[in-house]
Formats: structure tokens, C-alpha cells, sequence
């Protein structure tokens, strides 16, 4: 359970935290927005930055995600997001990378940090939170 709760903090969480830019934008700005969404407990729209069907996983990723907030009120809510890199998985030649990763120092009101890393793809033309369990 704490592997999936670090899963989904690390590739859910950080999305809410400061912004509401567009996710194809970047892998940084996927992950930043969807820690917010999630912080502001907008779990819609968290989910909907994932690569997660919301038809049939949404019910257990609400309750995650509730948890999750639940621990940053718990911390005082999110100072800032300190983004520490942004790197891409190798693609073949003359083709753009597909998957990302995200490297994020969380800062919570209260003062403590937590290092979290956040997954993402490109599906469709957008960046996505890879938030698959089952590959991880």
C-alpha cells in the first residue's frame, strides 16, 4: 500500500500544486498541475491528467487521492514545488521522446520536504501522469 500511495502522491499529488497550464504543454507542467488539482482536492481533474480510464478506475484513485490531501492539510498545505529535473527516456532516431520523468522537492507549510517523482507519457499529443500501477 505504501508503494501505491507513493505511486499516486508521486505522479498525482504534484500535479495540484501551483498552476492550471494545459498538460500537452510539458512534462513539468502536467506534473505540476496535477499536485495541484489535487491539493485543491479536485480529483476530476487530477484524474483526467492521468493516463487512467476514469470509467474504471476512478472510485479507489478518489480515495487515494482523498488521502493524499487529507496528509498535505495534515502538513499545513503546499509551500512550493521546486523542480529538480525533467528527463527523457531515450527515443529511436529522428523521433521525439514519449516518457518523462519528473523529479519534484515538495515544501509543505510546515516546513518539511519530501522528493517525489512523477512519470509521464505522451499519449494522443498530450502529457500525461503515468499513473498505471500495474507497470510499475
Amino acid at each position: 500500500m505504501k508503494h501505491i500511495l507513493h505511486t499516486i502522491i508521486a505522479a498525482t499529488l504534484m500535479l495540484g500544486i501551483f498552476a492550471g497550464c494545459s498538460a500537452t504543454s510539458s512534462p513539468r507542467k502536467v506534473a505540476r498541475n496535477f499536485y495541484k488539482a489535487i491539493e485543491q482536492a479536485d480529483y476530476e481533474r487530477a484524474l483526467s491528467l492521468t493516463t487512467l480510464d476514469p470509467e474504471a478506475d476512478a472510485e479507489i484513485y478518489y480515495a487515494i487521492m482523498q488521502k493524499v490531501n487529507n496528509s498535505i492539510a495534515e502538513k499545513g498545505g503546499l509551500e512550493k514545488l521546486e523542480f529538480i529535473s525533467e528527463e527523457y527516456a531515450e527515443a529511436e532516431e529522428g523521433e521525439e521522446p514519449t516518457e518523462a520523468t519528473v523529479a519534484v522537492n515538495v515544501v509543505y507549510a510546515d516546513g518539511t520536504t519530501q522528493e517525489e517523482y512523477c512519470d509521464v507519457v505522451l499519449t494522443d499529443g498530450k502529457w500525461l501522469v503515468d499513473a498505471n500501477l500495474d507497470s510499475k
